[in-house]
């Protein structure tokens, strides 16, 4: 085992900010260091790591896969230093002024976003919450290992072993319509809802492993005339035509109390429908985090 004493742990530190910043120079204003001095301290700690660590320069820095495991070790390591030496190692949500940010892929922010804020106001008055909903899936694991994100909420999990996920909530897919739909009355079947034109949000309406739902959904894709941003929007549309939309159960609950809009089963058999809580595992014994976490699944529970 290597003796720590030969080592600058300055280092770690510099490598820290290095790849949360992937730039060079956006981490020197951040350490106020001058930026040869960021590439020396990259030097000898590639030398120790015995790995290049971080490629490229022009359109910023990508890590080695050695980087992202060396990453999660150091980053949770400093985390505890700090927090033995922080006042504010023990959170107090009433006193708190910290930023919690949240990616909802699937425009889950109308069923989230009103009761956390509610929560907040009771617990943690100062906090601010942001509430994403732009942010492609394929973006999001990076965000999370960046920290530009604390939470993901995701209607699929990731393949990526810095990543903590739990399913949060187990739920249903519904046909959504509008009340006076002339068409789609009480529980549509198949051929009922194959006669009509969808509307979408833009690329949710992925392929599933379960062989008749991926079969019923192939023949949804075909017949989807319109694709918008975001599930509210898909809401609206389907308020004011006779488009017909595929939704959670969750999400068309609170369209039904918002617009003027009914949902039925999806006429098919299915496995259920998984939301995952997602989050950096450098963050999981993280005091704020953990009490966010607990806000998520409380808020759940209660229904």
């Amino acid at each position: 085992m290597i003796n720590l004493r030969s080592i600058d742990l300055n280092l770690l530190t510099v490598f820290e900010v290095v790849y949360e910043e992937r730039s060079q120079v956006r981490a020197s204003e951040r350490l106020c260091m001058t930026q040869p001095a960021v590439s020396h301290a990259l030097g000898r700690l590639r030398y120790i790591a015995n790995d290049r660590l971080f490629e490229g320069r022009t359109k910023g820095l990508i890590a080695t896969a050695r980087a992202d495991e060396l990453y999660v070790e150091i980053h949770e390591a400093l985390n505890r230093i700090r927090h033995q030496f922080s006042e504010s190692s023990v959170f107090d949500p009433l006193t708190t002024y910290r930023t919690f940010s949240l990616s909802v892929s699937f425009s889950g922010g109308g069923i989230f976003a009103p009761r956390l804020y509610e929560c907040f106001q009771a617990q943690a008055p100062n906090a601010q919450l942001i509430f994403r909903t732009i942010d492609p899936s394929s973006q999001i694991p990076n965000l999370l290992r960046e920290h530009q994100l604390d939470l993901a909420l995701h209607n699929d999990c990731f393949d990526d072993p810095q990543l903590e996920q739990m399913v949060l909530i187990e739920d249903g897919l519904v046909i959504m319509a509008r009340a006076d739909h002339p068409r789609i009355r009480k529980a549509p079947t198949q051929k009922d809802c194959l006669g009509e034109k969808f509307v979408a949000a833009y690329k949710l309406l992925q392929s599933s492993r379960d062989v008749a739902l991926n079969t019923f959904m192939a023949e949804v894709r075909e017949r989807t005339v319109m694709e918008v941003a975001n599930t509210l929007v898909v809401a609206n549309t389907v308020r004011q035509t006779d488009l017909l939309a595929i939704t959670n159960r969750q999400m068309a609950l609170v369209c039904r109390q918002m617009l003027d809009i009914e949902f039925y089963p999806l006429p098919v058999a299915q496995p259920a429908f998984r939301l995952y809580l997602i989050w950096h595992k450098a963050y999981s014994d993280d005091p704020g985090h953990s009490w966010l976490r607990e806000q998520m699944k409380r808020l759940v529970d209660e229904g």
